[in-house]
C-alpha cells in the first residue's frame, strides 16, 4: 500500500482508515472473522494502516510502498506434517504461526515468541531457513510488502494446541495438502518455491 499522506512523527501508536486516513474507528466482527469501521466515511474493511512505533516499518523512498518486518516459522511433527490454523485477522485463511518483528528484537527470538503465543508451543530453538522480500504479502495492518525471516522446527509429543484470538482450529497438514486449501500468501510462496526443503 502507497502512503500518500504524512505520517505522525510523534512516537505514538496510530491507527487510520484505509479511504479517508480517519483515526475514528472501531473493530466490529462478522461471524469469526474482524473487521474495521470508520465513523467518518463509514467504510469498512479488515484492514487498517497501523502506524507501531513498537513494530519495524519502513516507507519506500521511491514507491512510497509501506513495508514491514515479519517472522513465521514451519512448525512440523514426527509425521512431517505442518501446524496450521485459520486466521480470524485478515487475510482470512490458513496460515502459520507468525507475526511482525519488534523495534529492536532479534528474528530468532521473534519467531519463538510468536509460536507460543500463538498456539502455546514453547521450544529453545529454531533453525533460520530464509530471510526475503515477500512482495504482495498483504496483512490487516496496512503493509503489502514484508521482509520475511522464516524459521523451521521439528517437534515431538506436542498435545492439545490452543490458538490465541488471531484463530482457529489448528491442523497439521503435509505440504501437499495444505496447498489444496485456502493459504495466506506467504505460506503459499514459501511452500510453492522450496518445497520438500522446508523438511529438511
Amino acid at each position: 500500500m502507497k502512503i500518500n499522506f504524512p505520517l505522525p512523527t510523534d512516537g505514538e501508536y496510530h491507527q487510520y482508515c484505509q479511504e479517508c486516513y480517519s483515526e475514528d474507528i472501531h473493530r466490529i466482527f462478522e461471524g469469526e472473522k474482524t473487521f474495521y469501521l470508520c465513523n467518518k466515511c463509514s467504510a469498512k474493511s479488515p484492514r487498517l494502516i497501523v502506524v507501531d512505533p513498537k513494530t519495524t516499518w519502513w516507507i519506500d523512498e521511491v514507491t512510497k510502498e509501506y513495508w514491514h518486518e515479519s517472522v513465521g516459522i514451519f512448525v512440523f511433527n514426527e509425521d512431517n506434517e505442518a501446524l496450521f490454523f485459520e486466521r480470524t485477522n485478515y487475510p482470512f485463511a490458513f496460515a502459520i504461526p507468525a507475526g511482525h518483528l519488534d523495534t529492536g528484537e532479534k528474528a530468532e527470538m521473534a519467531a519463538i515468541r510468536e509460536l507460543e503465543e500463538e498456539t502455546g508451543i514453547k521450544i529453545n530453538a529454531v533453525k533460520l531457513f530464509s530471510e526475503e522480500d515477500v512482495i504482495g504479502d498483504q496483512c490487516s495492518r496496512g503493509a503489502d510488502n514484508h521482509r520475511w525471516h522464516l524459521y523451521t522446527a521439528h517437534v515431538k509429543n506436542i498435545g492439545e494446541i490452543k490458538i490465541n484470538d488471531e484463530g482457529l482450529r489448528p491442523t497439521w497438514l503435509t505440504l501437499e495438502e495444505a496447498l489444496q486449501k485456502e493459504l495466506v500468501y506467504p505460506v503459499r510462496y514459501f511452500i510453492e518455491k522450496y518445497g520438500s526443503k522446508l523438511l529438511a
